[in-house]
């Protein structure tokens, strides 16, 4: 369980980087006036996609009995952060003409999720501290 709650606390830095990256494509392609392309749907993929397994590695760890009551709201925030950026991406391919402004605002609600979702556990965003007492 320890080596799983290793990986759900690591993969927070891949998935923040991928909102980094996603957030300077999206913006800079906006401001460029650029078409929705394949780029922008790889990396919106590979956010998202890291966000699910995310979600799966945290609900693993619940079901195993790693629980205490800031987990709650960390959950909550947790879960809107992989609906925001997966129902963006759905939302955009399924446009006549796909743009760049619903991934990024799918982008930027996700990433206010998640930080909000690490505040309710009581971690900073950059930490690896894991208490192994509370899992957090």
């Amino acid at each position: 369980m320890t080596a799983l709650l290793h990986a759900h606390s690591g993969l927070r830095f891949l998935i923040l980087l991928l909102g980094a990256v996603n957030l300077v494509v999206l913006g800079l392609g906006l401001a460029r006036k650029q078409p929705f392309g394949k780029l922008h749907r790889i990396l919106g993929a590979s956010f998202a996609g890291s966000l699910h397994l995310q979600v799966l590695i945290g609900l693993s760890l619940v079901a195993m009995g790693r629980w205490y009551p800031a987990l709650i709201g960390h959950l909550t925030m947790m879960l809107l952060a992989a609906v925001a950026a997966q129902v963006a991406m759905t939302v955009n391919r399924k446009r006549p003409t796909p743009g760049l402004q619903v991934p990024l605002i799918g982008v930027v609600v996700a990433l206010v999720c998640i930080v909000g979702g690490v505040m309710a556990i009581g971690r900073g965003l950059f930490t690896m501290t894991i208490n192994a007492a509370t899992g957090g």
